[in-house]
């Protein structure tokens, strides 16, 4: 199993030269004694007659007539020499096919990858139908693409009504009629995320569970060359960070044409020019179970993360103090599910002061339709008051932290929520507060519903800053519940999710640092979960995720553009290693009439591609580095560029931004939870 593709086919090659061989020398001899004793009829029938002549016969007939030696030694001997001679030829041949150059690597062994060291990466999934009808039926999608994608009618359109000539014409026709063919089983077979294409011409799509990520600055074709074409590949739910919201308006319309379910979330969305989906963060809190405080601790710091530069003092006591108002906010408001508004307007209530709204949280009654005893079965406590007085409908959690922020100092205390609420405005955004209102989803159905679902989480340039806390919650809710649970099947898989997701994380770093992410990146794939995430330049990463993060360490695969960072072209030739080259010198010497001329070999090592070539490297070129394996140097594959790819865009009529998305069920009310089919965890 150790032996590579290359030396598998030597020995296969080798092993017919030396079947072939053996026969060949038999032919030979039989040959050469038959002509010797000029055909003579005691050697027995022939099979057949070249040119109506000379008699050939069976290979093996050398071996009967051994017993002819001692009577004409001297024919046998020519046969002899001649199948000797035949042998020789064969063997030089065997070890011609297995000869190899010699490599000197002592600078370096770094070299491009060539066609045979392509094909062992695994890029072409759309070569292997029986892997991926097995990876349909998992999840319950055969029928589903066989319907949308093989059995579709409108396929191709095609317009030959202006052909004059009938026989140019039904050509025409003939021809349509093949290519759609072949790409209908392209779309069908193809899934993944896609690379670019080869120095062969050969389109490269990553199917395996590892990430991807993608360096290219600004405008150098990221979207067109990776982001667009992955979502017209990709057979499983996605959630893509679309700034712009480019990526909806090219793919959200084929998307549904596959079957999925698409929503498209767009915070500021006014509801009139531009239409969003609505999603509620607290909708995820498992309210009454033993997850409830994580859920809503979850929330609290991704809104106030604890290590952020902001204010490195005030923000822990910040994210406890948060998750208890939500908390506590979550359980007060009765006729509805409470949102994030909510809890801005709780804290900042002029109703109120201070010490008011914390005594609210030290003895309100949270719990006054359930079960009395509902939080000592969580908490396993109970709270009492400094009088003894018992509350178990009070939620113990709430009003300890409660209590603890009545205790403070009255600067310190102001510090902690002035700390808590900065991000927390944005939620009072008329639009925000609209659209996160309530939620037409949740984070489960994006893995676990009956068809795979598609989120483009649209953010203006400019609304960058007030939107991004949004996403770095929902990033951060998605990996916290969707690797909540492992359910191995008996092929040790895991099987607790229907549908994979891809993650595209568009300018990661323009969204800050998401802590969960950051855990998450080294093992989410054992849940489903892949990541494609894009970057500008190797600073940006460092600067908002350290020098020693651990997405460098985690991705199977990286794309590398040309870049104008010094740093990034220096990290790439780092990346790339050094090869081995030899250098011949000459030098003259004088002798006693001429000078005489020395050759000197010698080997020094090169990087395989200086930072200046990575400057300099054409817009449309492509370095494709998967972990363990030779670099690829190849070509964007650019949507727009490719023919099947505009196809199956160009069949559907583009949604516009105010395109209403899907709904999979409104969660307003607590009583929305009963009638829920979905999977939860």
């Amino acid at each position: 199993m150790g032996i590579s593709l290359e030396m598998t086919i030597r020995r296969k090659i080798s092993i017919i030269i030396f079947l072939v061989a053996i026969i060949g020398t038999l032919s030979v001899g039989t040959q050469t004694f038959a002509k010797n004793v000029k055909y003579h009829k005691s050697l027995g029938k022939y099979l057949f007659l070249y040119k109506n002549k000379i008699p050939i016969y069976s290979p093996f007939k050398i071996l009967s007539w051994l017993k002819f030696e001692k009577k004409v030694p001297r024919a046998m001997d020519d046969a002899y020499t001649n199948m000797g001679m035949t042998a020789i030829l064969s063997f030089l041949l065997i070890a011609l096919v297995n000869y190899k150059k010699k490599v000197i690597t002592v600078h370096g062994s770094a070299k491009w990858a060539n066609k045979s060291d392509i094909n062992k990466m695994g890029f072409f999934p759309y070569k292997d139908k029986r892997k991926v009808k097995k990876e349909y039926k998992k999840t319950n999608t055969l029928a589903l693409y066989q319907k949308n994608i093989l059995e579709r009618k409108d396929y191709i359109k095609i317009d030959i009504s202006e052909e004059t000539n009938s026989i140019k014409k039904y050509s025409k026709a003939l021809n349509y009629l093949l290519t759609e063919k072949s790409w209908r089983e392209r779309e069908f077979y193809s899934d993944g995320v896609v690379l670019g294409k080869d120095q062969y011409g050969r389109l490269l799509i990553d199917n395996t569970p590892g990430h991807v990520m993608m360096v290219a600055r600004s405008g150098g074709g990221k979207g067109a060359a990776v982001v667009i074409p992955s979502l017209i590949t990709w057979k499983g739910s996605t959630l893509v960070n679309d700034i712009k919201g480019e990526n909806w308006l090219y793919t959200a319309a084929y998307r549904k044409s596959l079957g999925h379910k698409v929503f498209r979330f767009e915070a500021t969305a006014d509801g009139i020019e531009k239409v969003s989906c609505h999603y509620n963060p607290m909708v995820e809190i498992r309210r009454g179970t033993v997850y409830e405080y994580q859920d809503a601790k979850n929330i609290a710091l991704a809104i106030v993360s604890p290590d952020r530069t902001k204010d490195p003092f005030f923000a822990p006591s910040a994210g406890v103090y948060l998750t208890a108002v939500i908390l506590h906010v979550l359980y007060m408001v009765k006729n509805r599910i409470a949102n994030l508004a909510d809890v801005y307007n709780f804290i900042t209530s002029p109703q109120f002061t201070e010490d008011q709204k914390l005594q609210q949280m030290i003895n309100s009654e949270h719990n006054s339709d359930g079960p009395e005893d509902l939080f000592y079965k969580i908490y396993n406590d109970i709270t009492i008051l400094k009088t003894g007085e018992e509350l178990p409908r009070t939620h113990p959690s709430v009003s300890k932290i409660g209590a603890e922020m009545a205790d403070r100092a009255d600067k310190e205390r102001s510090g902690i929520i002035g700390c808590a609420k900065i991000d927390l405005e944005a939620f009072i955004i008329p639009t925000i507060a609209r659209n996160t209102a309530y939620s037409d989803f949740r984070i489960s159905d994006l893995m676990n519903s009956e068809v795979p679902m598609d989120l483009y989480f649209v953010t203006a340039p400019n609304s960058i800053d007030i939107t991004a806390v949004l996403l770095k919650l929902f990033i951060t809710q998605i990996l916290y519940i969707l690797t909540d649970n492992m359910e191995l099947n008996k092929k040790g898989e895991n099987a607790a999710f229907l549908h994979k997701l891809l993650l595209v994380l568009d300018e990661l770093t323009a969204i800050g640092k998401v802590d969960m992410l950051h855990k998450s990146v080294s093992w989410m794939r054992g849940w489903g979960m892949k990541a494609l995430v894009v970057i500008q330049d190797m600073r940006q990463l460092k600067e908002t995720y350290g020098e020693n993060n651990s997405f460098l360490g985690n991705m199977s695969t990286t794309l590398y553009y040309t870049t104008n960072d010094v740093d990034t072209a220096k990290y790439v030739e780092t990346r790339l290693g050094n090869k081995t080259e030899k250098i011949i010198t000459k030098s003259y010497s004088q002798g006693l009439i001429f000078r005489k001329i020395n050759y000197t070999e010698s080997y020094v090592g090169r990087p395989l591609m200086r930072a200046e070539e990575v400057h300099t490297m054409d817009e449309k070129e492509v370095i494709v580095l998967s972990a363990g394996k030779n670099p690829i140097r190849g070509k964007q594959a650019r949507w727009y560029e490719i023919d099947e790819f505009k196809n199956r865009l160009a069949r559907e009529t583009y949604f516009t931004k105010a395109t209403p998305s899907d709904v999979i069920k409104k969660y307003q009310k607590w009583d929305d939870f009963k009638t829920q089919k979905n999977k939860q965890k």
